[in-house]
């Protein structure tokens, strides 16, 4: 690459190009317009680095920044200002007024391909005009290696085992719920609500019977 070459660096989640090899902490916020109050170097597997004005930083391609300006992201065409640029699952779901039900999922709206659903605790990194939706969603899970539909992702262990019943799994409400973790089950109370999963594994069994 020729020294003359722009440095490719992303900011907030967008590209940039880096007139230079060496930016101070002032040039690389007057990239952006409007031009940020702070901005930290994005650090993989420790604490990010605040970057001082006068600091210079030797770049390189693919260096990822943030910053605190405030980002605009929709949902469900509703927009929202945010100050970070990674929000966690939770964290987006409780964004509007009345928050996301367990009941619906919610995917990243991409332009001209696949939209991106957002998993359980995901930590979604944000760009500025980001788009998300949400949709009642069809959880499908296996009780006793039967197939069975749930509306939703949060339900007790008793809504699991009566979901079961109305599909046609030969148990009884009383019979004892296990939900498959690693290589062993363990119980889930008929007033214990989970978060169910894809594909997840269950069994019901008689009574004290968890073999």
């Amino acid at each position: 690459m020729a020294s003359s070459d722009p440095i490719h660096i992303i900011i907030d989640g967008r590209p940039y190009n880096a007139p230079k090899r060496r930016l101070t902490g002032v040039q690389l916020r007057e990239l952006l317009d409007p031009t940020p109050k702070n901005i930290w170097l994005d650090v993989a597997d420790a604490q990010d680095h605040l970057v001082g004005d006068a600091e210079t930083i030797a770049l390189k391609d693919g260096m990822r920044f943030f910053t605190d300006r405030a980002l605009t992201i929709y949902i469900d065409k509703v927009p929202y200002l945010v100050r970070s640029t990674s929000i966690t699952e939770d964290q987006l779901r409780a964004l509007p007024q009345r928050p996301i039900p367990e009941s619906h999922g919610v995917w990243r709206d991409v332009q001209d391909d696949l939209d991106d659903p957002i998993r359980d605790g995901e930590v979604v990194t944000l760009a500025d005009g980001d788009r998300f939706f949400s949709r009642a969603v069809t959880v499908r899970i296996t009780v006793n290696r039967q197939q069975v539909s749930l509306n939703g992702r949060l339900h007790t262990g008793q809504q699991i085992k009566d979901a079961a019943i109305a599909q046609g799994v030969a148990i009884s409400a009383d019979f004892l719920l296990l939900r498959k973790t690693g290589k062993s089950f363990t119980a889930v109370g008929d007033d214990e609500q989970v978060r169910v999963r894809r594909d997840e594994k269950f069994r019901a069994v008689n009574g004290d019977d968890n073999s």
